[in-house]
Parts: C-alpha cells; sequence; structure tokens
C-alpha cells in the first residue's frame, strides 16, 4: 500500500461532508444556529428571572403579561426544545441501530413536543390568565 489515506467514503460524499445518515450537515448547522440564537436569549432569560426574584406571584403575573418579557420566555423555550430535539436526534442517528432508533426518534420528538408545549402553557397560563 501507498502512503494515500483510503477513504470508505466517495468523493461525492467527501464534497457533500455528508455523513452515513445523510443529514448530519444540516444537523451541524441547525445546531450552530440555536446555540448562537441561546445565548442572548439565556443572558435575557436569566437576567429577567433575576429581576422576578423579589417579586411575589401577583408581581411575576404583571410581568410576564408584559410582551417583551412573555416573548423572551416563549423564544428561550421554542429555541431551547428545539436545539434539545435537535441535538439527540444527532445522538439517536449515531448510536442507535435498527427499530430501536426508529423508536427512539419517535420518542424523542414526542418527548421534545411535549415539554415545549407545557413550558409555553405554564408560561401563557402565569402571564395571561
Amino acid at each position: 500500500m501507498s502512503g494515500t489515506r483510503k477513504s470508505f467514503r466517495t468523493p461525492l460524499g467527501r464534497v457533500r461532508a455528508l455523513g452515513s445518515a445523510h443529514q448530519g450537515t444540516q444537523d451541524a448547522l441547525v445546531i450552530r444556529a440555536t446555540s448562537l440564537a441561546l445565548v442572548p436569549l439565556t443572558v435575557g432569560f436569566v437576567l429577567l428571572v433575576l429581576s422576578l426574584l423579589h417579586k411575589d406571584y401577583n408581581g411575576v403575573r404583571a410581568e410576564l403579561g408584559q410582551p417583551l418579557p412573555a416573548v423572551l420566555v416563549l423564544l428561550f423555550i421554542l429555541v431551547g426544545v428545539y436545539h434539545t430535539q435537535v441535538g439527540m436526534r444527532s445522538v439517536i442517528i449515531d448510536y442507535f441501530h435498527g427499530h430501536a432508533r426508529e423508536w427512539a426518534l419517535i420518542v424523542n420528538l414526542f418527548v421534545a413536543a411535549a415539554l415545549g408545549m407545557a413550558c409555553i402553557y405554564a408560561t401563557l397560563r402565569i402571564g395571561f390568565v
């Protein structure tokens, strides 16, 4: 054998930089984009929570009834849950095989949807009811 490295990827696969699941690059870009979006959202969320620490329940309701804090919390929830779902999907695709992968992907999707809906419901209920 010569000193060149052998690869199991086809030349087209190396150019496109796609793994065996054919979606690794897209997931990586989505994870990076949501990570970038979560940086200011997390800072804003932490500052909001710190400002709510000294308030009672009615004060928190009044604060979350305002548009800016409510939108900040909802965006933080939506982007965070989507980031988590895509990250777990990447882990499942890498480490699960066969029917276990299919079931794990289904469970991942439903858990992410349930978590997101529960958090959104709680936020809206505190802020607007």
